[in-house]
């Protein structure tokens, strides 16, 4: 099992199917219930998640645990967020992101990378530029948020990215994880984030 990948995104014309314990799939590719079945049955997936790309008009296939809204050249980003890591500072697990997906059905993806040698406050850009794309006091049921660093995130930082996120949130009753990550990439710092609109 250490070597299943939390999450991979799939096309219907794939030739071999890699397991995965969330299979992810554009619903814009014109998947179907009996396709998706077959899709869950062959990965051997715990749970599907569907991408809704910003201009995809497709219906919601009931087989799916949940959907995610993005923009097309985000989709990467999305299932980088849903591969989680235990590693890190805060670990969590998938069981964690299904039971996010329990809470609500629909989540938006937002994110921000800050690349830059010369910043010393990529922390804060990247978590300000975050915050600029939610609306003012915005109500949240539920929401997941990846912190990836080139570097070993401090807990000054994590304090921080928390901190800021939940001032500028609304919520009675909200479901919340936090993960951090560390990449390859050279002065880099990403966050990346998927909320419930409580309506």
């Amino acid at each position: 099992m250490m070597d299943i990948p939390n999450a991979l995104l799939y096309r219907p014309n794939m030739e071999h199917y890699h397991s995965s314990v969330i299979a992810c799939f554009c619903m814009s590719d014109g998947w179907n219930e009996q396709t998706l079945l077959k899709l869950k049955e062959r990965t051997g997936a715990s749970f599907l998640v569907g991408i809704q790309t910003i201009a995809s008009k497709a219906e919601y296939p009931s087989i799916a645990e949940g959907i995610v809204r993005c923009q097309h050249e985000d989709i990467q980003q999305v299932i980088k967020l849903l591969d989680i890591s235990p590693r890190g500072l805060i670990g969590i697990d998938v069981i964690d992101i299904q039971d996010l997906f329990k809470r609500a059905y629909e989540y938006n993806f937002i994110y921000s990378c800050i690349t830059d040698p010369s910043s010393l406050d990529r922390e804060k850009i990247s978590v300000h530029n975050l915050i600029n794309q939610l609306s003012d006091n915005i109500s949240v049921k539920g929401f997941l948020v990846g912190m990836e660093s080139s570097e070993s995130i401090s807990l000054d930082t994590t304090t921080y990215v928390i901190e800021a996120l939940e001032n500028c949130i609304i919520a009675d009753d909200l479901d919340k994880y936090y993960c951090t990550s560390m990449t390859s990439d050279p002065d880099s710092f990403c966050l990346r984030m998927i909320y419930a609109k409580d309506h």
